[in-house]
């Protein structure tokens, strides 16, 4: 199991998804490991972005298994979209979050976890955040828990 794989999969998943859907295409999609912070100090960020970052993960053991078989694995998707100056631009870009969250959720359910790495069990929306305003962006953050089996 190679976890930087795996989430190199959910990614390349979700970019394909975003392409064959008749929504607008998300600007960017990357992988991430830092705070909210630091995305205003990032020079790679554009106008919207789509971030994949891997959280804890759980060891799944049965009766009288040494080690574990299985691996709940959590990540995180957080979406961000630049907030405009006037209102009807801020308007716009509010309703494009909402359009980007649910393509992430529609990913979620139509994806088949076995496609993303055939280490991949399963693939679960666990919790959709509030949106929240901060340093010129518009962001909220999906929750996922997948099931990652151990060789």
């Amino acid at each position: 199991m190679d976890r930087n794989a795996i989430l190199s999969g959910f990614i390349s998943s979700f970019q394909t998804y975003s392409g064959s859907d008749s929504r607008e295409t998300v600007e960017k999609v990357l992988k991430y490991s830092g705070g909210n912070d630091d995305l205003s100090r990032r020079a790679d960020i554009s106008r919207e972005v789509v971030l994949f970052r891997l959280q804890a993960g759980t060891g799944v053991f049965q009766i009288n298994d040494l080690k574990p078989l299985e691996l709940n694995q959590n990540f995180e998707v957080l979406t961000f979209v630049e907030q405009g100056d006037t209102h009807s631009i801020k308007e716009a870009r509010y309703d494009r979050l909402l359009e980007l969250t649910d393509q992430i959720v529609d990913w979620s359910i139509a994806t088949e976890a076995s496609t993303i790495n055939s280490d991949v069990v399963s693939l679960s929306l666990v919790n959709v955040g509030a949106t929240q305003e901060q340093n010129g962006f518009l962001s909220t953050t999906l929750s996922f828990q997948s099931i990652i089996t151990l060789q």
